[in-house]
């Protein structure tokens, strides 16, 4: 099976930033380096890739790699800095995306603890409706939250390993 990773934002795009100044983009690289790796010694294939210019250059990447799997890993933000939580997002004509999204979404709860948000249908997110692969967009965690964000940094390999728990759970 092959799994694509996209990490949220990157290049010129930071995605959210906290008011540390950590920033989405390199949260969600570190949390896809480790899913990588963990998908890699399990004899998953993975592509990964980060948007360099703009969001329009990932989608044509992955119908191109001719994966099964479409996961665009993100870190959720909100003005008011109590705002706590997982959710995971699909495509609402998608089965599969939506039986991914609950895999993922089980995995991140169990493992975190974190307030379980749901999952939730999106029709307007271009990485979801575009892939040829079933799709997920999973929001880690606040950044914007201080415990959630300091969660996201120092254990990034906490939300890989859930997230891999999450596709085995899919798979199996």
């Amino acid at each position: 099976m092959k799994i694509f990773l996209n990490p949220g934002h990157g290049g010129s795009d930071p995605g959210a930033v906290s008011k540390s100044g950590t920033k989405e983009k390199d949260i969600a690289l570190k949390i896809c380096e480790y899913l990588a790796i963990r998908l890699r010694q399990n004899l998953f294939q993975v592509e990964m890739y980060q948007q360099v210019k703009s969001l329009n250059e990932v989608v044509p990447r992955e119908n191109k790699s001719k994966s099964d799997l479409f996961i665009s890993v993100h870190c959720n933000s909100f003005s008011n800095q109590s705002a706590n939580g997982i959710e995971t997002l699909y495509y609402p004509t998608s089965s599969k995306g939506k039986k991914l999204a609950q895999c993922v979404q089980n995995a991140l709860v169990k493992t975190t603890k974190l307030t379980n948000r749901g999952i939730k249908p999106r029709t307007d997110l271009y990485v979801l409706k575009s892939t040829v692969a079933p799709a997920i967009l999973v929001e880690c965690a606040f950044i914007s939250n201080t415990n959630e964000e300091k969660l996201l940094k120092e254990h990034p390999e906490v939300f890989a390993n859930a997230i891999f728990e999450g596709i085995r759970e899919y798979c199996s």
